[in-house]
């Protein structure tokens, strides 16, 4: 097969072969299992020896036409041994040739689609349950949104953006890593369970681990800063305007208690506490008085109302902070003389 291919090979340099002798001959050179052909190393070299892009203008044209007739007039004065004209033209006929071998190897390939993007939203006091392409699950929280490609290619990076609170379920890939931007915050895992809280208005994000390992990075003005790997039962709390973050340890069992409506909270200011119960109760706070912001708590409500989590609140705080709740409009309306 090889001897019969030369022999094509060479007719079709001296412009001898027929449609379907090309066809044939085409077809040989593209096939991969001929990788280690000679004519292979042949056409290469030609290829990469010439431009980008082939200049098929008329002053290209013309030029190259008096290029020729520069050869033909000095061709008598060549010894007979060295054919000049004739080792030329065998020159652009394997150029040409190359140039028909990657067009015809490019037909060969797949054509890649563009890669459609997807983006689920949830409205205050909504939460979802997604899977990914991957067969990844992810539990969307409240206010969150989430951006993902329609289809994840194998060896390349599954890349996808969260703003907001989001527990990742995260298909095991040693080949692709699984990467979520979140503003200035990047989490990057092979196959784990991790928590996202990410709220750009609340000035604070954090990654806590249930499963697995997980490597958190800062991505400052297209600078990637290596921050922690975190294991089982770490957290990590990025603060966006200062560029630093701090480590602590969280109880597993509370990384991802809110998708069962239970909410662990841990050494946080009143504030910060009504705001993340405002989301996932739709409700709307009024704190009336500023000194209340000095409170902190240490709370857990699981499974409970709005009303339950406000009177649990009153007793925590010695009975000092006192609420009103208008149920019509939605709305809790929080004062008092401060905390114990």
């Amino acid at each position: 097969m090889k001897e019969n291919i030369k022999i094509l090979f060479e007719h079709y340099l001296a412009g001898e072969t027929t449609p379907e002798q090309e066809k044939i001959l085409m077809e040989y050179l593209a096939d991969p299992a001929n990788a280690d052909s000679k004519f292979h190393g042949v056409m290469e070299k030609a290829w990469a020896e010439q431009k980008s892009e082939t200049d098929y203008s008329s002053t290209a044209v013309q030029g190259l036409a008096e290029i020729w007739n520069k050869v033909e007039e000095r061709q008598p004065q060549i010894r007979s041994g060295f054919p000049l004209s004739k080792y030329a033209a065998a020159i652009v006929v394997i150029i040409s040739a190359a140039l028909g071998w990657y067009t015809f190897k490019k037909a060969q390939q797949p054509v890649q689609t563009a890669i459609a993007f997807l983006t689920k939203t949830t409205q205050k006091g909504e939460k979802v349950k997604l899977i990914l392409p991957d067969s990844s699950v992810v539990y969307l929280g409240t206010e969150s949104k989430l951006t993902w490609p329609s289809h994840f290619v194998k060896g390349k990076l599954r890349n996808i953006r969260l703003e907001g609170e989001a527990f990742f379920e995260v298909k095991h890939d040693s080949t692709s890593p699984f990467i979520v931007h979140s503003g200035q915050m990047q989490t990057r895992v092979l196959g784990t369970s991790f928590n996202i809280y990410a709220y750009p208005k609340d000035g604070t994000f954090s990654v806590a681990v249930r499963t697995g390992k997980v490597g958190v990075s800062e991505d400052h003005e297209g600078k990637l800063k290596h921050l922690s790997l975190l294991t089982p039962g770490m957290k990590l709390s990025y603060h966006l305007k200062a560029h630093n973050y701090t480590i602590s340890n969280a109880r597993i069992t509370e990384v991802n208690a809110w998708i069962k409506n239970s909410f662990a909270f841990k050494d946080i200011s009143l504030p910060n506490m009504l705001k993340s119960l405002e989301r996932y109760y739709n409700v709307h706070f009024e704190l009336k008085t500023n000194k209340l912001n000095q409170c902190r708590f240490n709370a857990t409500f699981s499974n409970k109302s709005i009303g339950d989590v406000m009177e649990e609140i009153r007793v925590m705080s010695g009975k000092k902070i006192k609420y009103k709740i208008d149920t019509a409009n939605k709305t809790i309306t929080v004062w008092g003389e401060g905390c114990q």
